[in-house]
């Protein structure tokens, strides 16, 4: 069957290949073509989305343990560096404590994909970095938190507050919505 004479191409056309399916085509034609430049198989650039550490708070309902993990966004992301320090002993008012804290050490990794701590202490403050080197640039990563477990209106609940400028952590989180979890921010080109 023949378009009558006088019908424009493109309506022709429209028949049957409709403006939505051709741009849907169009579209997976270029991601398809462009995958490969896209997903690079070396190391990302420091201070690239890809060479962001993010670290990951979880607590099992009903336990009284926390975990913690520093890693890279970037499942094989490899850092010069990465250092989980907590600290306790201190009051929760809803926000970082002001009093100078006592920093211990739970982890200190060199040239790796991720570290991981636990800690019982409630309420807990974290201070982690990352240092992320590739072809003589450096990145450092930080990221200080305090949290504390309670009770609020949807039940157990983590609240937390951020020291670092720029870190952005969610100020309560129900614990059955674990993992929490928080990008560091750029410090700087690494010393």
């Amino acid at each position: 069957m023949s378009a009558p004479i006088g019908t424009p191409r493109r309506e022709r056309i429209g028949r049957f290949l409709p403006a939505p399916l051709a741009g849907t085509v169009l579209l997976l034609v270029a991601l398809i073509l462009l995958t490969p430049v896209l997903l690079s198989t070396g190391q990302p650039a420091a201070g690239s989305l890809l060479s962001e550490p993010e670290l990951i708070v979880d607590r099992a309902p009903g336990e009284n343990v926390t975990h913690v993990y520093l890693r890279g966004v970037g499942a094989s992301t490899r850092y010069a560096g990465m250092v989980i320090q907590v600290a306790g002993n201190f009051s929760w008012a809803g926000r970082f404590p002001a009093a100078p804290l006592a920093w211990m050490t739970a982890v200190n990794g060199t040239e790796v994909l991720s570290v991981s701590a636990t800690t019982t202490l409630d309420p807990v403050a974290l201070n982690v970095s990352a240092i992320y080197e590739v072809a003589g640039s450096r990145a450092l990563y930080v990221g200080e938190i305090a949290l504390s477990f309670g009770t609020g209106p949807s039940g157990p609940t983590v609240f937390a507050a951020a020291a670092t400028p720029g870190l952005a952590v969610a100020p309560s989180t129900p614990v059955l919505d674990l993992p929490l979890i928080v990008p560091l921010v750029v410090a700087g080109a690494a010393p």
